[in-house]
């Protein structure tokens, strides 16, 4: 890897700055080729589906924190951002499932809070892939009686599909202004390649 050492001297301070490889991610960038792309990639070209309920309750968190106007990093505000992503950005067939505490399909309760904390979803919800649905005989947000309780069916495949569309819908919205803000500015992610 190439590095290039630069040194800044002042009368009784010495900074010395490496500057590597590191590769710089604007949001664009970073909601196609890690909030899709490479989830897509978990997702359908590994096959990790259960892993991908967990990345995608991550990515609609994020979507939520471009809608407002705090910072990335803001504590506090999961709920409101993971709840406004699904209300704004999502098909209406969600709202239903985005009510708030102590429902029974709370996708926020049931789906990010468990998947992120405990990697385990709270109990009325079934993740399954397309290829399950005959099993099942379900679809995806659908609530069916599956080994004696009402759950609500989450497809992985479907679910992915509208988030790509929700994300699409933010750099849509970068892109022409609708979005904008200090928050979109810069870079948000460096990495090394």
């Amino acid at each position: 890897m190439r590095e290039l050492s630069i040194v800044l001297r002042s009368s009784k301070i010495q900074f010395r700055l490496r500057i590597t490889g590191t590769h710089l991610m604007k949001i664009l960038d970073f909601i196609q080729n890690i909030l899709i792309d490479e989830f897509k990639k978990i997702q359908q070209d590994e096959g990790h589906h259960y892993i991908s309920f967990s990345l995608i309750c991550q990515g609609i968190e994020f979507l939520g924190a471009c809608l407002d106007s705090e910072p990335f990093s803001a504590k506090g505000l999961s709920a409101a951002r993971f709840r406004r992503a699904i209300y704004d950005l999502f098909p209406t067939s969600y709202r239903k499932f985005n009510q708030g505490s102590g429902r029974p399909f709370d996708l926020y309760e049931n789906l990010r809070c468990g998947l992120l904390h405990v990697i385990l979803p709270e109990s009325p919800l079934e993740l399954i892939r397309r290829s399950e649905k005959e099993k099942f005989n379900a679809n995806h947000l659908e609530v069916k009686e599956i080994r004696g309780i009402n759950r609500l069916v989450l497809v992985s495949e479907d679910l992915f599909q509208d988030y790509e569309k929700a994300c699409q819908e933010i750099v849509a919205g970068i892109s022409d202004d609708r979005l904008r803000g200090w928050k979109f500015m810069g870079d948000v992610l460096s990495t090394r390649p």
